[in-house]
């Protein structure tokens, strides 16, 4: 091991400091510890002048090893670190220690002990500087092409978006036709123009012009450079490492060659078999050979296997033209090489036939909202004309009842967040269209939160659209009369009503997509407690998913109108273009390593791992290892946290280094009981930041040592703290549902838990254990539980640790 000499940089902050720190003290201290070879001060080391004395030490070879204490520690760390790296030292042999936030300012009515805080900071930087080992940067090549599943209005605009940045795109819809469920919706909110238009082209597709929007038939998108449409096909396999996914695509025959079609319908013309149009809520009735309406890609009419007669009829096959129709086509296996994924793959429409009182399988004037478009839909089954499917007939009174299956924790607790707006468009478009049809809303809350959509309400109040508040308890049928009743209990007029309905129109919630969990399972990808993807954060990278390269839009995410479906692809095609743009990514090794010697078969860190990172291998002699990904390990340490041999360990958090620096940061002792803070590096950290940002004061006795993630916490930390003098200690994480490493604020907890249950078993108080869930503007509530735990500490006496611990 090479000869370790550690240069100590002091920054007074030009001067402030010293008025609360025995800065001589300091730095006299910090010169007898061994391995100390330098100790400069300045008013700045980040920058200037401070931090060419920091290179010049470098680069003259006095100093293999850096410390700093900075007052801008989150700034300065980043111009350090590519500073030192610049002159020929690995970045990861300096440690930055925050004496103005972490220690001056809380503890500035105690200068006394706020000095030897100082010095216990310092020689635990020193001490973990001298252990620490260089870290590299490893490079994993990127396939610049990217598969989009779903060609709905959100995989369709992504999909355009890639293929326009010049990235080879594959378009992948289960269907046969594209457009999803915005092709059956007809017209959208907020524009009332067509569903299922999408962003015009900016490529150079001859005769496109590029208008704000085209309609997918008219937008060129098949023509698109780069952009490979894949219909009647799914996903059935994923293999590979981010930026170079192995995707197996099954695709169905479509029995009609897209090649050779010329669209003359003749095939259709001449199919004798009928059957009901799911497509048009089976108001009608298409042929075995079939395109779902005139403006649809690809233009090119489809079998039905489960309705064809095949080569008993081959009625088709005698009258094409142009010899596409193949009744013997099979399905194949196309294999393609990605190196992103975009997950469009929509949502649907509750079935509500679960919900008995309302009839849906009983009564067929009983419909949904997506059946109810497809009348009003000028291509659809009616031509536009709102009919009574039992008996053809025009409805003369519409009753819509909201919240069908949604805000319900029967079914699905949550709102669908789009189908009050559904309503009040259909119902405006019926009045606007028939004056003379009477339509009331039944509806718990009316929620109308887009921009100008309080208009659609007032517009429909306008136009003489009724509204009851309250969720109707039952629809029946008049047996005199065939009519359907209404039974709904009006909450502001307070009393029953009865209405009476031609046409009862369920506003259903919608739901994820059949395959949602299925393409979550290849895709390695989590879906919410809803059964939608769940996002990386949804508050920050809503289309990001925590699997690196895989991205997630429109309504795969939740229930969206067109305009949040169209930001989101584009959101998440600008995400997948970053991440393919170098064709290479890029990334520090700290990873997690396993001693293959002591591994013990136990699978704890396969499955705790939050990124998917870990996976077992058999070794010759049939015993099984975990190997670590360098590619996926996000170096969170959960896994070092979990594993019971030890066997696993996170590059310069060594269990060494980690005791180390216990050690050092309790050996200066202190007025006041000593305490142990175990901060996580994000939220945790951040809390105890502000509140010496804050100037917020807790006794200087309490020592910080800051660590990748909670996660990695280990009993024995606990409990080595309390040896070497610790009278309390404190688990400083994130939130358990917003740890920034997924499960290891909960981990952290489970252990706090645990390790309290043994402290009362060897007869230590468990009260001197605690742990604190904070986010970054909670100072007050860190530096409230510091002050409490000291009190109570002081009241408990002095910790009597039995030798056996």
């Amino acid at each position: 091991m090479e000869n370790v000499k550690v240069g100590v940089f002091l920054s007074d902050c030009g001067g402030q400091l010293p008025k609360i720190l025995d800065f001589d003290a300091i730095m006299g201290y910090v010169k007898g510890i061994p391995g100390v070879v330098l100790v400069e001060r300045s008013s700045e080391f980040w920058r200037g002048e401070g931090i060419k004395k920091i290179l010049d030490a470098v680069k003259r070879g006095k100093v293999n090893r850096v410390v700093v204490a900075e007052s801008v520690p989150k700034l300065g760390e980043i111009n350090i670190a590519q500073a030192v790296e610049e002159a020929g030292l690995n970045p990861y042999l300096v440690e930055v220690v925050d004496l103005k936030n972490g220690c001056a300012w809380p503890h500035r009515e105690t200068p006394r002990e706020a000095t030897e805080k100082a010095k216990a900071m310092l020689l635990a930087a020193v001490e973990r500087v001298k252990l620490l080992e260089p870290i590299e940067k490893i490079e994993f090549p990127v396939l610049q092409s990217a598969l989009v599943i779903g060609g709905g209005i959100a995989g369709m605009q992504a999909a355009m978006d890639l293929a326009e940045l010049g990235f080879e795109v594959y378009l992948i819809e289960k269907e046969p036709f594209l457009g999803g469920i915005a092709a059956r919706a007809g017209t959208f909110f907020p524009t009332d123009d067509c569903a299922i238009c999408i962003q015009s082209s900016t490529s150079d597709v001859k005769t496109v012009t590029p208008t704000s929007r085209k309609c997918v038939y008219r937008s060129g998108i098949s023509e698109v450079p780069n952009l490979k449409i894949l219909t009647n096909a799914k996903v059935v396999k994923v293999e590979g490492v981010p930026g170079n996914y192995r995707v197996t695509v099954e695709k169905r025959p479509r029995y009609v060659d897209e090649s050779k079609c010329v669209g003359c319908n003749l095939c259709i013309e001449a199919c004798p078999v009928e059957v009901p149009d799911d497509y048009n809520a089976g108001l009608k009735t298409r042929k075995a050979v079939y395109i779902n309406v005139p403006n649809v890609y690809p233009p090119v009419p489809v079998i039905d296997e489960d309705a064809c007669k095949f080569h008993e009829c081959a009625r088709c096959v005698e009258v094409c033209p142009s010899d596409a129709i193949n009744l013997d086509q099979k399905a194949e296996l196309v294999s393609l090489n990605v190196g992103s994924i975009i997950v469009a793959v929509g949502f649907r429409e509750f079935n509500p036939s679960v919900i008995k009182e309302y009839h849906y399988d009983d009564y067929p004037d009983v419909i949904t909202h997506l059946e109810l478009a497809r009348m009003i839909d000028g291509f659809g089954p009616t031509g536009g004309m709102i009919l009574r499917p039992s008996d053809r007939k025009p409805a003369k009174k519409i009753v819509m009842i909201q919240c069908v299956g949604s805000r319900d924790r029967r079914y699905n607790p949550y709102c669908s967040s789009i189908c009050c707006m559904i309503s009040l468009k259909h119902a405006i478009l019926i009045k606007e269209a028939h004056p003379e049809i009477d339509v009331t809303i039944c509806y718990i809350d009316i929620r109308t939160t887009g921009r100008e959509h309080e208009k659609y309400y007032e517009r429909a109040r306008e136009l003489g659209v009724k509204f009851v508040k309250g969720r109707p308890t039952e629809v029946f049928m008049d047996p005199e009369t065939k009519r359907l009743i209404v039974d709904v209990e009006d909450a502001l007029l307070n009393r029953f009503l009865e209405l009476e309905a031609d046409l009862v129109v369920l506003a259903s919630a919608f739901v994820p997509a059949e395959d949602a969990g299925e393409i979550a399972e290849i895709l390695g990808l989590e879906l919410g407690e809803d059964g939608f993807f769940k996002e990386y954060n949804a508050k920050l990278r809503p289309t990001e998913t925590k699997v690196k390269g895989v991205f997630i839009c429109g309504g795969a995410v939740f229930p969206k109108d067109a305009p949040t479906s169209s930001l989101h692809a584009h959101s998440a095609a600008i995400k997948a273009a970053k991440f393919l743009l170098n064709g290479k990514i890029v990334k520090d090794q700290r990873t997690a390593v396993v001693k293959e010697e002591y591994c013990g078969d136990c699978e704890f860190c396969p499955v705790i791992c939050p990124y998917n990172a870990i996976s077992l291998v058999q070794t010759g002699n049939g015993h099984f290892v975990a190997r670590v990904s360098e590619l996926l390990c996000e170096g969170c340490g959960v896994c070092v946290g979990t594993c019971p041999l030890n066997a696993i360990e996170l590059k310069n958090w060594r269990q060494d280094q980690m005791l180390t620096q216990i050690r050092a940061l309790l050996s200066v002792k202190a007025s006041k009981p000593l305490v142990l803070a175990i901060c996580c590096s994000e939220c945790g950290h951040a809390a105890v930041d502000s509140s010496g940002m804050a100037m917020l004061q807790y006794p200087a006795s309490v020592r910080v040592m800051k660590v990748p993630c909670t996660g990695i916490i280990q009993v024995q930390h606990f409990l080595e703290a309390f040896k070497a003098g610790a009278q309390g200690v404190m688990v400083v994480g994130c939130k358990s549902d917003g740890c920034h490493y997924e499960v290891g604020s909960q981990i952290a907890g489970r252990k706090v838990e645990l390790a309290k249950i043994l402290l009362k078993e060897y007869g230590v108080e468990p009260e001197r254990l605690e742990m604190l869930n904070v986010v970054y503007i909670e100072g007050a509530r860190f530096a409230e539980a510091a002050r409490r735990m000291v009190e109570r500490l002081e009241k408990m006496g002095p910790l009597r640790l039995i030798e056996s611990v």
